[in-house]
């Protein structure tokens, strides 16, 4: 461990150690003989080679691919995400773990708990932007709490966290509740999310700026080609689909129809209960039914949809939904919605087949491509188990080892709880109850467990906040 430790003590040591552990946490896309990928990895291919935005997707991580792919292979892009959240990790641990010399293989057990028994690996395999949920609330949590020295370091996260808030349109909200969180309790006087008060203000600040320069971004991405000022030129198609759910939808048409004529009338009758799969993207469903575009969709049921909310017995109605969707989010941890093969005719294999035709024969034989990933239920088990362990865990170490836990693990516990329920309320409320949804922050939960199991393991009971924590000589 002593010449582990020396070994992090040089750049080229660390780039190592970074690019070997990130290579772990990426370990299925090894196995699987190709990076993962999901229905909606053909359009962020798209976005990274025609720097184009489409309706429904931000250009975040079309940016990020672009910027690590060279134009040449996807193999870089779950490198670059195994890597970086080996790194995010490791200056978790420094923030938190007193013991200096524990930092190294504390990280290391860290890094073995979730590959083996979480949903990390899977989402960190993927050309998916899901990965970098998580990972935004490390990041924040980091600037607000940890230890983090020296400028390179520094700048480092608050670009990543500039281009992953801009990965995915559920970051905006879930960052914006949560800051909301940090500012009640620090107007209130309550140190659970942050263990110092000091330049709270500065930090708050400049995460909203990087926040809305991120935002501004996208709508700039949207106004150029399109002339529309929008983060999303499909919000309310998909606002529509989801007021499907609980016969929301159904019931206003039902009501207003004779009044106010509409398109999506003739489809009173035979509205879906899946909110997405039947209304945007089924044959059958109101948007290809009418030949329409998502963002000609967008347009047409503008309206409607803001019509229907502003009533408030169907506005109540939705609240009552949120709440209710919100429960059931929290509690899906499966992971592996999705994985199925991606033959002809869907848009992953299109846009491999176009963008990187000489990654075909990778493609082809992968694993997933002969349907290998298709049934995850013995994994699922797997991670069911181990976070039923993590949960019961740390409820233990907080009733009879709390004595063990410093503000720093009691703000961590209170940002986990939080992330996760804020991903729960803005993913079910503004899309559907969807299991890959919740899976991909659910490892949090496991991370959470370590931390506190090895604090009472340790000798040391101090109090530690990010301005006395103490650097190794690795500079990590």
């Amino acid at each position: 461990m002593k010449q582990a430790n020396a070994l992090l003590g040089t750049w080229w040591g660390r780039a190592l150690y970074y690019l070997l552990t990130g290579t772990a946490i990426s370990v299925i896309a090894l196995i699987n003989g190709y990076p993962l990928v999901y229905s909606d990895s053909g359009t962020y291919i798209m976005n990274a080679f025609a720097l184009e935005q489409i309706e429904d997707r931000p250009i975040g991580y079309g940016l990020i691919i672009h910027a690590i792919t060279w134009k040449a292979t996807l193999w870089t892009v779950v490198l670059f995400q195994g890597a970086v959240t080996s790194w995010l990790l490791m200056l978790l641990v420094r923030s938190t773990i007193v013991e200096v010399g524990h930092w190294l293989k504390f990280h290391l057990v860290l890094l073995a708990v979730l590959i083996v028994g979480t949903s990390l690996p899977w989402y960190a395999a993927q050309i998916m932007a899901d990965v970098f949920t998580p990972l935004v609330m490390i990041i924040v949590f980091l600037l607000y709490n940890g230890s983090v020295k020296g400028n390179t370091r520094n700048i480092a996260l608050w670009l990543l966290l500039f281009f992953f808030l801009a990965a995915h349109n559920s970051h905006f909200p879930i960052l914006l509740g949560l800051q909301a969180m940090l500012l009640a309790a620090h107007v209130i006087g309550r140190r659970v999310f942050v263990v110092s008060r000091d330049r709270f203000w500065s930090k708050w600040w400049s995460v909203n700026v990087v926040a809305m320069g991120a935002a501004l971004m996208i709508v700039l991405f949207n106004f150029a080609p399109y002339g529309q000022f929008r983060l999303s030129r499909a919000s309310n198609a998909f606002l529509a689909g989801r007021l499907c759910e609980d016969d929301i939808m159904a019931d206003y048409l039902n009501a207003t129809c004779d009044e106010r004529p509409h398109p999506l009338c003739a489809y009173k009758d035979r509205l879906p209960a899946d909110a997405l799969n039947g209304f945007l993207w089924s044959d059958t469903g109101f948007v290809r039914g009418e030949g329409l575009s998502l963002a000609q969709a967008d347009s047409v049921l503008a309206p409607l949809v803001s019509d229907l909310l502003g009533r408030p017995e169907y506005a109540v109605r939705y609240a009552l939904s949120m709440v209710r969707s919100t429960g059931q989010q929290v509690l899906q941890w499966e992971t592996g919605a999705g994985l199925h093969a991606y033959g002809e005719g869907t848009s992953p294999h299109a846009h491999l087949w176009w963008r990187l035709p000489h990654e075909k024969a990778a493609y082809e034989g992968a694993m997933q491509q002969r349907g290998v990933w298709a049934d995850l239920s013995g994994w699922n088990r797997l991670v069911g188990a181990v976070l039923l362990v993590s949960i019961l865990a740390i409820a233990a170490v907080v009733v009879l080892r709390f004595r063990s836990l410093t503000s720093m693990h009691w703000a961590l516990m209170a940002w986990v709880a939080s992330w996760l329920l804020l991903n729960a309320f803005v993913t079910s409320s503004l899309s559907i109850v969807d299991s890959r949804m919740q899976s991909r922050v659910v490892w949090l939960v496991p991370m959470i467990a370590v931390f506190l199991v090895v604090a009472t393991l340790s000798t040391k009971r101090s109090v530690v906040g990010p301005e006395e924590a103490t650097l190794d000589p690795a500079h990590t």
